[in-house]
């Protein structure tokens, strides 16, 4: 992988740095992307929601920066394996899949080719037959393309009783296994979205029964939020890191002992036993907000920063009391020296690094816009002949342009850290 460190690290120590960009690359289990990748997501009206693909791509941009990927959301609604309003597969494939070029393709098809009935042998051979000439002609036309098959998202029967006598999601499951046993044959990557979905709906009806009926409120189609139940299965199937970075910091010893993709200057203590520092992330946290009730619920109910948002802060050797984080001058919340001294999550808090990352994804949901408004034009000059141009290339070059500007935003600055003991008691106002 070619590393571009930032510019920014120019006054840190270097052998740091570079051995700390690759921290993320666990031995054995790289993360499935690759600097230069084009991702291509294809699928029926729960991928054209593009609301999980954005989630991976926010993923992908704020946490590997120094990459360039590019990604493009390729959903129609009412898709199956054989095409759909946006036209027949072959055509599908041809204009919204190949003229992209990827690199990587991920497939996420079935909801609709179940018929939300029982399955039969003629509805479970049309869907094998038909997903296999999907991946047939995408390996003919794109040798070397790197396949991930998604087993369909459930149909609510978890939080609702079921409305088919043994229930539309176990075609959906079954679904999944074939799925599987395609990507076996084909050299795929397959990742199940259906059971860590169900299972995180069944941990939500243990918390509130009415919220968690929200997460899919029409029993197929996710809500914003809930995507981050496809984004975290994908990512964490793709052997994404958790870790956004980590620093460890001896206060009394005024060292930093241990980092992560992180880099530490000009370590001062401050009279009345506080420290500050300057500090260079490699990467950016998610952007989800623990003060926005649906994402709060998301974090209750899933692993999500366990799997992907962890940017550790520890500091050792403080006295025993409370003190205030401030980062830029911006309260950042207020622990105790033990909490301290055994890790807090940052990326759980309003940081400037957290406002950087929303900028980010606001500039990744306009692109995604962009390309949406793009793919409609053409998907209607197939069906009445009316041109797309002049149109369609001046949203390309605005797709174009928006991928530099979110490339540019996304890099990492350095912040300011300060520690000092306060009278403060503890809250999550600063959160």
């Amino acid at each position: 992988m070619h590393i571009r460190v930032p510019s920014s690290l120019a006054c840190f120590t270097l052998p740091l740095a570079f051995s700390s960009i690759l921290f993320a690359q666990q031995p054995g289990k790289p993360f499935y992307l690759h600097d230069g990748d084009t991702i291509v997501f294809y699928g029926d009206s729960i991928t054209e929601q593009r609301y999980y693909s954005q989630a991976v791509e926010d993923y992908v941009i704020t946490r590997y920066p120094h990459m360039r990927v590019r990604f493009f959301n390729e959903g129609n609604g009412g898709d199956r394996v054989t095409g759909g309003s946006a036209g027949p597969i072959d055509e599908r494939l041809a204009r919204d899949v190949f003229a992209q070029k990827p690199t990587v393709v991920t497939i996420l098809l079935g909801m609709n080719d179940g018929g939300y009935g029982l399955l039969t042998p003629e509805i479970e051979s049309s869907y094998t037959q038909g997903y296999e000439h999907i991946l047939d002609s995408i390996q003919k036309s794109l040798p070397g393309v790197r396949m991930t098959l998604l087993g369909p998202t459930p149909y609510d029967e978890v939080s609702r009783p079921e409305i088919v006598s043994g229930g539309y999601n176990s075609t959906l499951t079954h679904f999944a296994e074939l799925d599987s046993t395609l990507a076996r044959k084909h050299n795929a990557t397959f990742i199940d979205l259906n059971a860590p979905f169900v299972a995180s709906i069944k941990r939500g009806i243990a918390v509130n029964p009415l919220a968690t009926e929200l997460f899919l409120p029409d029993r197929v189609h996710p809500e914003p939020t809930a995507h981050w139940f496809i984004a975290d299965a994908i990512l964490k199937g793709w052997n994404a890191p958790s870790v956004v970075s980590s620093t460890t910091i001896d206060a009394k010893a005024m060292k930093a002992i241990d980092t992560q993709n992180a880099w530490i200057s000009d370590l001062a203590s401050i009279a009345g036993h506080g420290i500050s520092w300057t500090e260079l992330d490699g990467a950016l946290p998610l952007p989800l907000d623990d003060k926005n009730v649906a994402q709060h619920f998301l974090r209750q109910i899933s692993d999500i920063d366990k799997d992907l948002d962890e940017q550790i802060l520890t500091l050792q050797g403080l006295p025993p009391g409370n003190y205030q984080l401030a980062i830029d001058d911006q309260p950042t919340g207020v622990f105790t020296g033990d909490e301290l001294m055994h890790g807090v999550n940052l990326a759980d808090r309003n940081t400037p690094m957290r406002g950087q990352s929303y900028r980010v994804s606001w500039f990744i949901r306009d692109r995604e816009d962009a390309h949406y408004v793009r793919l409609r034009m053409l998907v209607n000059q197939m069906r009445t002949g009316t041109p797309a141009e002049p149109g369609a290339t001046n949203l390309l070059h605005f797709e174009e342009d928006l991928q530099k500007q979110i490339y540019d935003m996304a890099q990492p600055l350095p912040h300011r850290y300060r520690i000092t003991p306060t009278q403060s008691p503890l809250s999550s106002e600063t959160q």
